[in-house]
């Protein structure tokens, strides 16, 4: 075990002064970040979020992680009270996995057989994000897979009026479990809504980034099939770009 641990802390160390030279941080431009990613293989720059530096945290040093790439991995900053780093390390896409897929069900807290929604949102969860992690084209995998969901699942909405299908579409997301629809606004431009509690990415670290394609495709689908239109339907807030909602856009073509 002794021996293992020393390589661990070898290879991490040589990892780390690899970075080091590549790596560059100003707390007074927006807490900015640049450095070398040996997981990608390329710079990567990004700002840590100036509500999370002044939140309250109770230990020292703090984390803050750092989700991109395809598969996507992670860069963990340690950060001291001083809002300096004092070290970083990087994490593989099947590491990254795993830590997310803790998240499911802490976020799901499963307690009985009764909890049929949480489970199957759990394991609808847990595909998600091993084909992320493992698969460099997860997003349009997951964007096919809502297509094709859309496509069967269209008769059950009885809407014939544009208007009236958000809200069957707000009261099927409710009874599946899928997330509370709300915030609804229709205009001769777009329509958007909110959805809180999404089960495609609520369990999701602040990624930088939009991930729920699955419900674009689903959305899209269910869209043309019923009113023979093309439509755009685009996911533009997301829990894993830093937001306690997703906002989906949608336009009639």
């Amino acid at each position: 075990m002794l021996i293992f641990q020393k390589i661990e802390r070898i290879t991490f160390f040589r990892s780390n002064l690899f970075s080091n030279l590549m790596f560059s941080y100003n707390k007074k431009k927006k807490y900015a970040v640049n450095l070398f990613c040996p997981i990608c293989k390329e710079n990567i720059s990004f700002n840590i979020p100036e509500d999370f530096m002044h939140a309250e945290h109770k230990r020292y040093p703090f984390t803050y992680r750092y989700i991109h790439g395809h598969p996507s991995h992670s860069i963990t900053l340690y950060i001291d009270k001083n809002h300096d780093i004092r070290s970083k390390e990087f994490g593989d896409s099947l590491s990254f996995s795993n830590d997310l897929m803790d998240r499911i069900f802490e976020t799901k807290n499963i307690k009985s057989q009764e909890d049929t929604q949480k489970i199957l949102g759990s394991i609808i969860n847990t595909f998600t994000v091993v084909i992320d992690a493992r698969v460099p084209e997860n997003e349009s995998i997951h964007y096919d897979v809502g297509t094709k969901l859309g496509k069967k699942l269209e008769p059950l909405f009885k809407s014939t009026e544009y208007n009236d299908i958000f809200y069957e579409l707000a009261s099927f997301w409710k009874k599946n479990g899928f997330g509370h629809v709300d915030d609804l606004e229709i205009t001769p431009k777009a329509t958007t809504f909110n959805v809180y509690d999404c089960f495609e990415c609520s369990h999701m670290p602040n990624m930088g980034r939009t991930v729920c394609k699955l419900d674009e495709g689903f959305l899209t689908a269910v869209l043309e099939t019923k009113f023979k239109n093309k439509f755009e339907v685009k996911e533009i807030e997301c829990y894993a770009s830093g937001y306690d909602h997703c906002k989906f856009e949608i336009k009639r073509i």
